[in-house]
């Protein structure tokens, strides 16, 4: 199914379209909607509501701060109660408030890297270069 969008754009924009189109030799809409595709992040549908909206929302954001959301980590004290809760479960001796627990901090593990990964596909997006597998390595650390 497609949609059809009127959209003002400013005269700088549109001749940049223009040019463009020309360039490449394609038809102005195509290279818009190229453009937009290029630029849209998808969120997957299958996510809670409240997640999908905060990260459909980090399009809007500055890239200084993408790139500190790209950056953060979970909280050291809530990895090593994750990490003892796992040990437990693994043991066989896991509450059921430490199950509770260990699927709360799961989650908040699962959103924070849903963020990260946003963040640095926006930043993609934008032009930015990324770090390499070495560099996060080397930047987790130092941290």
């Amino acid at each position: 199914m497609t949609h059809s969008l009127t959209v003002t754009l400013s005269d700088h924009l549109f001749r940049q379209l223009q040019r463009q189109a020309q360039v490449v030799n394609r038809p102005l809409n195509e290279v818009a909607v190229t453009t937009l595709e290029s630029l849209v992040v998808p969120v997957e549908d299958d996510l809670p509501p409240a997640l999908q909206s905060e990260l459909t929302a980090m399009a809007y954001l500055s890239d200084d701060a993408l790139w500190q959301i790209a950056g953060s980590v979970m909280n050291k004290d809530k990895v090593a109660l994750y990490d003892l809760l796992l040990d437990r479960r693994q043991g066989g001796s896991l509450t059921p408030e430490g199950q509770a627990w260990l699927d709360t901090l799961r989650n908040e593990a699962d959103a924070l890297m849903l963020r990260k990964a946003q963040a640095y596909a926006l930043l993609k997006s934008r032009g930015h270069k990324l770090p390499t597998l070495d560099q996060l390595r080397a930047q987790q650390s130092m941290s």
